[in-house]
C-alpha cells in the first residue's frame, strides 16, 4: 500500500474515532475508602485478633489493649459519684434541721409576743392599783393628821401603796425582759434563716459535684472502652503493623481497613475531553487485570480543580517561563453492575474508561 493511501486511512480513522461520541482515557484507577485503625489511648497491646488480608465487619474487635489502669480509674470515679451523692443527702438533712430551727424560733417569738400582751396588761393593772393606793394613802394621811384615823390604819394603807409600787416595778421589769427575749428570738430566726440559705447553696454545690463526678465517670468509662479497638467499617485488613506486647500511643497507625464493597473509578481526563461530558452518562470500564471482562458505570461527579492544584508543589506560572501543559480533571465514575466474585476489584488497580458522550 502506498504511503499516501496509508496516511489517508489513518487520518480517516482518527476523524471517525473523534466523531464516535466517546471520550477515552487509561489514566484511571480504582478507589475505595481506606480507614486507618489508630488507638485513642496510650497502652500496651494484649492481643491482636486479626491478620493481614483478613475480612472483617464493622464493630469487630481488632486489638485489645491493657485496661488495668483504666478499670481503676472507673472504680475511683464510681466512688467519687457515691461520695458526691452522699454529700447531697447530708446537705438536705442539714437544711431540714435548719428549717426546723426556724420553725421553733418563730414559735418561740410568737409565744413571747403572747406573754408580752399579758405583761402589758399586768403593768396597766399595777398602775391602776398604784393610783388607788396612792389616793388612799393621801386620804388616810390627812385623816391621821386630823386625828380621824388611827396609825394602824395609815400603816396598812401605806403598805398597800408600797406593794402596788413594787408590783408595778416588777411588771415593768417583766416587759423589759420580754423585749430582750423577743430581740434574741428574732436574732435566732435571722441566724437560722441564714443557715437555711447556706444549706440551699450547699445542696446546689453538692448536686453540681454529683454531675461533675458522673461526668468524670462517663469519661473514665469512655477511656476504658478505647482499650477495645474495633473495625471502623466492613473491609479487608491491610498494612498491619502491630504485635502483642507492643506499646502504642495515641494516633499511632496500627493497620488499615480497606473497603471491598464500595469501589469507584477516578479517571483523569484531559481538560479538552470534558466539554461534552455530563453527570449520568454511561461509561464502559475495562480493568487491566481482567481484559476479558467489561464493567458498566456512570459519571457521578467532576472535580472542582485540576489534579495539579492538589499536588504538593503546585505550579506557579507567574514566577517563571510559561509552558502550557494540558491539565487533567479528575472524574468520579461509579459502577452500575453488581459485584462479581469472579472479578474482585481492589483499590489502586489500573483501568481504562470510555465515556459515551452522545
Amino acid at each position: 500500500m502506498k504511503p499516501f493511501t496509508t496516511s489517508i486511512l489513518i487520518a480517516a480513522s482518527i476523524f471517525f474515532t473523534g466523531c464516535s461520541g466517546n471520550e477515552k482515557t487509561d489514566n484511571a484507577q480504582l478507589e475505595a475508602n481506606i480507614s486507618p485503625v489508630i488507638p485513642k489511648i496510650n497502652s500496651t497491646v494484649v492481643k491482636v485478633f486479626v491478620d493481614d488480608n483478613q475480612a472483617v465487619k464493622e464493630g469487630d474487635t481488632l486489638v485489645l489493649l491493657d485496661d488495668a489502669n483504666y478499670k481503676i480509674a472507673v472504680q475511683q470515679a464510681e466512688i467519687a459519684v457515691a461520695v458526691a451523692k452522699q454529700n447531697v443527702q447530708l446537705s438536705k438533712s442539714n437544711r431540714g434541721i435548719a428549717s426546723s430551727s426556724v420553725s421553733s424560733a418563730s414559735a418561740n417569738t410568737s409565744a413571747i409576743a403572747a406573754n408580752m400582751s399579758s405583761a402589758k396588761a399586768g403593768v396597766e393593772a399595777a398602775k391602776v392599783r398604784l393610783d388607788v393606793t396612792t389616793k388612799n394613802y393621801q386620804r388616810f394621811k390627812n385623816l391621821l393628821e386630823q386625828k380621824s384615823a388611827t396609825q394602824q390604819q395609815f400603816d396598812g394603807i401605806k403598805a398597800e401603796k408600797d406593794a402596788a409600787e413594787a408590783q408595778l416595778k416588777i411588771a415593768e421589769s417583766q416587759i423589759q425582759s420580754l423585749n430582750k427575749q423577743i430581740d434574741a428570738s428574732k436574732f435566732q430566726v435571722a441566724t437560722t434563716l441564714s443557715t437555711v440559705a447556706s444549706s440551699d447553696n450547699g445542696i446546689g454545690l453538692a448536686e453540681l459535684s454529683v454531675k461533675q463526678a458522673e461526668s468524670n465517670l462517663e469519661a473514665a468509662r469512655l477511656q476504658l472502652s478505647y482499650c477495645f479497638i474495633t473495625a471502623p467499617g466492613n473491609g479487608i485488613i491491610s498494612k498491619k503493623n502491630v504485635q502483642n506486647g507492643q506499646v502504642v500511643s495515641v494516633g499511632q497507625p496500627l493497620m488499615a481497613v480497606a473497603d471491598n464493597q464500595k469501589i469507584w473509578v477516578v479517571a483523569n481526563f484531559k481538560e479538552t475531553q470534558i466539554e461534552k461530558m455530563r453527570v449520568g452518562q454511561e461509561v464502559s470500564i475495562t480493568v487491566d487485570a481482567y481484559s476479558d471482562k467489561d464493567f458498566k458505570g456512570k459519571v457521578v461527579s467532576f472535580s472542582q480543580a485540576t489534579g495539579s492544584k492538589f499536588s504538593l508543589l503546585p505550579a506557579d506560572n507567574a514566577t517563571g517561563n510559561f509552558v502550557k501543559v494540558t491539565q487533567r480533571i479528575p472524574v468520579k465514575i461509579a459502577f452500575t453492575d453488581a459485584n462479581d466474585a469472579n472479578y474482585p476489584l481492589r483499590s489502586g488497580m489500573s483501568v481504562t474508561v470510555k465515556v459515551k458522550t452522545k
